[in-house]
């Protein structure tokens, strides 16, 4: 089943929605350049403070179970339409978020002039229970990284054919790791190319070493479309995916 998400997400990632933002495969490439990343849970909500944003946005305040990155913020605006005794306040649009008390995420925030939260905040719901805690897994080893996450939304080449659904990560079916993600380091030159790649983290498996040789040997898709520095350096996770049923285990740099 999830290979096949991995189809439609691949497929969605590259004709787009409006506002399906919050659920591509690259979430993770959004924490160097977010300025708070944190697992919160909605403790309250209220009609927004400023009356001029009262239009558009309601609040909630937040607690903080856990932050990675950047400092505090106790009340967002939120994007959309919320009923708060008889009234509704904010306005109801194809990007409105609904939140309600008790509702806990991870979310990637940018900090602005006013605080926002909406549909296409980068972030990770506790109600997909599974992937939210790999996501805390995950962050919680980006959180001892120096290296920056893959920002800039590079994408890995691994050979993918749209007529077969497979790519060259598909060699490395059945894989029995301990860990359920790897991560990688890579380092470029000023072209593009790959100067070194390294692990991090590994899966601790039977193909430790064949995934890193994979990865040597690749390169980055559309090059032409980037700016590179010399020695310039990104974080690429490999993810974990266990058998389902007679489908085999397997991995991706999607993360579903």
């Amino acid at each position: 089943m999830k290979k096949y998400i991995l189809l439609l997400l691949l497929f969605t990632y590259a004709f787009g929605y409006s506002c399906v933002c919050s659920y591509l495969p690259n979430i993770f490439n959004t924490y160097s350049k977010s300025d708070l990343v944190a697992d919160i849970t909605i403790i309250n909500i209220h009609p927004a403070k400023n009356k001029s944003l009262s239009k558009k946005f309601y609040m909630v305040d937040v607690k903080y179970n856990t932050i990675y990155k950047g400092k505090k913020v106790d009340s967002f605006y939120v994007s959309g339409s919320k009923q708060i005794g008889e009234k509704y306040y904010g306005e109801m649009t194809s990007c409105s978020l609904g939140l309600k008390i008790g509702d806990r995420l991870i979310i990637f925030h940018t900090y602005g002039k006013v605080q926002t939260l909406h549909y296409c905040t980068p972030r990770i719901d506790e109600k997909y229970q599974e992937k939210f805690l790999e996501s805390k897994k995950i962050l919680q080893s980006l959180l001892h990284s120096s290296i920056k996450t893959n920002y800039k939304n590079f994408v890995v080449d691994t050979k993918f054919n749209s007529e077969t659904g497979k790519d060259a990560l598909n060699q490395f079916d059945g894989i029995k790791p301990k860990n359920s993600f790897a991560l990688l380091e890579i380092t470029l030159n000023k072209d593009g190319t790959f100067k070194n790649v390294g692990y991090i983290k590994k899966l601790d498996s039977q193909y430790d070493q064949e995934i890193l040789d994979y990865f040597k040997s690749s390169k980055l898709l559309h090059q032409d479309k980037f700016k590179f520095c010399e020695d310039e350096k990104f974080i690429l996770p490999v993810h974990y995916y266990k058998q389902e049923n007679s489908n085999k285990s397997f991995i991706s740099t999607v993360f579903l």
